[in-house]
């Protein structure tokens, strides 16, 4: 490759880089940006982390625009305003869940007490069956004895508990750029998903880009 071919290279390279790092439409800002599959990803991802690694860091149990979504989003309105012990009490339950996906993610078994700590949780409300007729038939139906926090908690943690018991724990993971840690279930036919989502992947890539063209610029010329 000719000195101008390796310049003009460089260059289109380092126009890509800029338009991947300003573009402001793939900032991760609440709902916008992700269709998460279950309350309890929502929950985990509420400790939010600046991708692009300004070391920004929002608690967005903090929001009452977050909570308002969140609960909107998953069918729980009827659960009225959290009190600040509510909160607490979810801000656990989420340091609950990250202890679990951080011991997936490391190949490892979960703690008993994290395990024992999720079933209070899901013993948070109990439910009635109830046989409900249908036009073709009957089914069975679960009905909680109030639609409260104490059930919102213990829905958030069924939907985790089921990801687990329903599907591989393997399966669950964390974006592998350091900035991020987005949880995510990696829903890949081979398993191999390694980013949140291809912004977090190109950005890692180029800064490995960088890093290899600062380390070359800095060998002695031959």
């Amino acid at each position: 490759m000719s000195v101008i071919e390796c310049v003009t290279t460089h260059l289109l390279f380092e126009c890509y880089i800029g338009i991947i790092e300003t573009r402001d439409v793939i900032v991760k800002n609440y709902f916008e940006d992700y269709r998460l599959d279950s309350p309890a990803l929502d929950l985990l991802n509420s400790d939010w982390r600046d991708y692009r690694g300004s070391g920004r860091h929002e608690d967005r149990l903090d929001s009452a625009e977050w909570v308002s979504g969140f609960v909107s989003r998953w069918g729980f309105s009827e659960a009225g305003t959290p009190s600040n012990a509510t909160i607490s009490k979810l801000r656990a339950l989420r340091g609950v869940l990250q202890r679990i996906v951080d011991s997936l993610v490391a190949g490892e078994s979960p703690s008993e007490g994290d395990i024992a700590a999720m079933n209070d949780a899901l013993a948070a409300c109990p439910q009635r069956r109830l046989l409900v007729r249908e036009r073709t038939g009957f089914r069975v139906d679960y009905a909680p004895e109030g639609r409260d926090w104490n059930w919102v908690r213990a829905e958030i943690a069924a939907s985790f508990a089921e990801m687990l018991a329903e599907h591989d724990p393997r399966r669950i993971k964390m974006c592998e750029n350091d900035n991020c840690r987005w949880v995510f279930c990696d829903e890949s036919k081979s398993r191999s998903r390694r980013w949140c989502e291809d912004t977090c992947g190109n950005l890692v890539k180029v800064r490995r880009f960088r890093q290899r063209r600062r380390a070359e610029a800095a060998r002695p010329a031959k």
